[in-house]
């Protein structure tokens, strides 16, 4: 019994073909990687800057419907600094802010942007960078935010001027189809 199983293994074994390997082995091909735009920046420079420009806030007498006088005499209730953090975070920061002064029923916060002194730089792709203080009025006109504020100026020089935005909410936030 042992030889006729021997003698099968055999008759087998002279049936198999070796399975043929390359003698090279193809290297996957490397996936493209795009330099594409980091959403939020995309974001950023495709939102028009009307009527934000920092002529704007220096020159006219009114910002976005908001007189001078009214801002000296605004009461800040809530502060928001934004120093030192990236776009990203700064926005986050900047929604569940507006949205828990919102639901506060606060009217007037301040957000400290900076002044943007790092403006005229370029980021590792060769992009001027977006500072905070060219960033936020930008996301103040945009869903979801805009259905929060009223409107926004220059803080005075007290409250940070040029680098702090006086942001007035609005007394009901707006139904806005996003």
């Amino acid at each position: 019994m042992k030889d006729d199983s021997d003698e099968a293994w055999k008759n087998f074994l002279n049936h198999v073909k070796a399975i043929s390997f390359p003698s090279t082995v193809e290297k996957r091909p490397k996936k493209i990687q795009r330099r594409s735009q980091h959403p939020l920046k995309a974001f950023l420079n495709k939102v028009p800057l009307e009527n934000v420009s920092r002529e704007t806030f220096l020159e006219k007498n009114k910002v976005h419907g908001i007189s001078r006088k009214k801002t000296r005499n605004a009461k800040v209730e809530k502060k928001l600094d934004l120093h030192g953090l990236t776009l990203k975070e700064a926005y986050q920061e900047l929604s569940v802010f507006l949205w828990a002064a919102s639901h506060q029923h606060l009217k007037v916060v301040l957000v400290i942007t900076g002044k943007g002194q790092r403006s005229g730089s370029l980021d590792h792709e060769g992009v001027p960078r977006v500072t905070l203080k060219d960033a936020v009025p930008k996301w103040l006109q945009q869903p979801p935010l805009k259905a929060l504020v009223g409107s926004w100026a220059k803080a005075p020089q007290e409250h940070g001027g040029e680098g702090a935005l006086y942001i007035f909410l609005r007394t009901s936030p707006l139904e806005l189809e996003l």
